[in-house]
Formats: structure tokens, sequence, C-alpha cells
């Protein structure tokens, strides 16, 4: 709260540094997936919407760009609940307060409940909805062009139980990797199942 204030009320620490990096995943159909591993994970749903960049002509307290991806993405993967059928949650959180935005956004709380879930636990790594066990962009820095692959990534070894000392505490089965970007109207969605 003592930082520099950038622009009010966000401060300069609670923005994520912007970081160099890099992720990547390897994409196979099922029969070649079966032969490389016994414990594939799937990619079962994507979604993706692209808002206008007129900044006056949307509402910037709700992230409609990231409820149609999501609803896009849930609607392939046969998602009807997203709160009761996610598991954990990786959402794309560049400053502190959009992983709680984008969590509304993702049909993953209601509007203006995620920061009573965030306070009550529910999105710890041993809650209920684990959401950003691996620090999120403000633990492990921002590499811009690459953050939205890194999600998946931490998906992926969450799936698997590989995160090590990140690991969620409960069976997660069904994970989401979501991004945003470009002038603040690109949303991604990806929803994974092992």
């Amino acid at each position: 709260m003592n930082s520099e204030p950038i622009c009010w009320p966000v401060k300069r620490l609670d923005v994520s540094p912007p970081s160099d990096g890099a992720a990547a995943v390897v994409l196979a159909s099922e029969k070649v997936a079966k032969k490389l591993t016994d414990q594939p994970v799937w990619l079962d749903g994507v979604g993706w919407t692209l808002d206008t960049t007129h900044w006056t002509n949307r509402d910037l307290a709700y992230p409609e760009y990231v409820e149609k991806a999501a609803w896009m993405a849930y609607k392939m993967a046969r998602i009807k609940k997203p709160r009761k059928e996610i598991d954990i949650a990786e959402v794309y959180d560049p400053f502190d307060y959009k992983e709680l935005h984008h969590m509304e956004g993702l049909q993953l709380a209601g509007k203006g409940e995620a920061p009573k879930m965030a306070v009550d636990g529910v999105t710890q790594r041993d809650g209920d909805l684990p959401v950003c066990p691996s620090g999120g962009l403000l633990g492990v820095g921002n590499p811009i062009a690459a953050a939205g692959m890194m999600k998946i990534c931490e998906v992926f070894w969450q799936l698997r139980g590989e995160a090590g000392k990140r690991q969620v505490k409960k069976d997660a089965r069904t994970g989401l990797a979501q991004a945003w970007g470009d002038l603040m109207q690109v949303g991604t969605v990806a929803v994974m199942r092992s």
C-alpha cells in the first residue's frame, strides 16, 4: 500500500513486473497422445472473443470479453455449471484486482462475489476452487507474450499432479486457463481435462 500510485487506486506493487519468459506445449491427436503417455491431458474446449477497442463503448466494470470466450469454451467442453465443474483455474492477473474481475467473467463467481471467495479461502491452493496456484503473474512475473501459454502449462502440471510445492490439495480433473490482452479487449479461455 505504500508503493507509489500509478493510476489511482492502482499502485506500483499492484502490477506484475514485466519479465522474460517462454512457454510451449505439444499438441497431438488422441491416438498419438496415448502412445506417448499413459497420463494425457486433453484440451476439451477453447474460446475467444475480440471486443471493441473503443473504451467508451464498453462496460469496463464487467469483463464481457471473458464471459463470451468462456461460454464458447464451456459449450465445446460440455460445461453447463462452471463454478461446480471447474476444479482449478489459472486466470490472467497482471494487476492484483484482475484475478477477481476475471473470475466473475468466467462465471466462477457471481458479480461482486469474488472478493468474498478470496477472503474466505475458497481460492487458495487448499480451497474449494484454487485460483492461480502458480502464484499468478504477481508471483512469477509477467512474460507478456508468453503469459497465456504459461497459464496452460500450469494447468497441465496441476492436472497431472506434477506441480510440486504449488500442487493443489484437491483431486483436480478439470482446469481452466484464461488470458487477456491487446487493448484490454481480447479474451481467450481453454478448458483442460485429465
